[in-house]
């Protein structure tokens, strides 16, 4: 896969099908390739259950953001005075106190070309490359109880970029899981790693930011898995009303355009 730099954003061809198309990949990579599951959906399901649906480098390019293993009150601890700062509280579903497993990470690897992992820091003994490209969200904030900033850990040889985005962006959005992260900020990741054409994977979509900045970007098609069903159903309710504003605006837009067809 070739690799330029296009003024800090990284350029790459998705990669196409073999020839005969999805029968054809499933011939060369003597795999069945699931009929139950498609594309641009979130599912509720285990991850490790839904990747072995999916033939070997399905994935262009996989953005997950697992749970660290840390627990929750390693994740936050409210010290902060200034409400202001604080993010809406989400009940303690025991989604933190277990890293996925190694055969997580290789399954991972078996199934996308790339992958953008967020809190690669608490993975690096299982990473097979953790001396390439990182990835640094600047929270924009300083000496709060949570970290200034995030790291994700990247497949690819390139220089570490940092983006700054005020957490505040997430109650522009409104939360709905603990560790939710802004739409711009995935949006800002894929512009530095996605082509239009390309597939993208999320085994722990969350709050379904990834997905929805797949679609505000568009020429992306996405899978996403949640397990949690409560919120799955949060999710993919987000992810459904961003679907439909944006079919609204399309359409507005068609009918502006046919009106001033008509003035001339």
């Amino acid at each position: 896969m070739c690799i330029t730099d296009r003024g800090g954003l990284y350029s790459f061809e998705p990669v196409p099908l073999p020839a005969g198309g999805a029968e054809g990949w499933e011939k060369e990579n003597g795999r069945r390739r699931s009929t139950l599951l498609e594309l641009n959906r979130l599912y509720n399901l285990d991850c490790m259950q839904g990747m072995k649906e999916f033939p070997d480098g399905f994935f262009d390019l996989a953005i997950v953001d697992p749970p660290y293993g840390i627990g929750i009150d390693g994740q936050r601890k409210r010290v902060c005075r200034n409400p202001k700062h604080n993010r809406k509280e989400h009940s303690r579903e025991g989604w933190d106190n277990e890293p996925p497993s190694e055969e997580y990470f290789r399954e991972l690897e078996r199934v996308s070309r790339n992958q953008i992992i967020w809190g690669g820091n608490y993975f690096v003994p299982v990473l097979k490359q953790a001396h390439k490209g990182w990835l640094v969200w600047d929270k924009g904030q300083r000496g709060l109880s949570m970290s200034d900033c995030e790291l994700a850990y990247t497949s690819f040889d390139t220089p570490t970029r940092i983006f700054t985005l005020n957490r505040v962006e997430l109650q522009i959005e409104g939360t709905i899981h603990p560790t939710q992260k802004p739409v711009k900020l995935y949006e800002w990741v894929l512009s530095l790693f996605a082509r239009k054409g390309m597939k993208i994977l999320d085994t722990h979509a969350g709050s379904a930011s990834s997905l929805i900045a797949c679609h505000r970007i568009g020429g992306l098609d996405y899978v996403g898995f949640e397990i949690n069903a409560k919120y799955f159903e949060a999710a993919n309710k987000r992810l459904e009303t961003e679907k439909a504003q944006i079919r609204l605006f399309d359409l507005l837009e068609e009918q502006e355009k046919a009106a001033q067809t008509k003035l001339f």
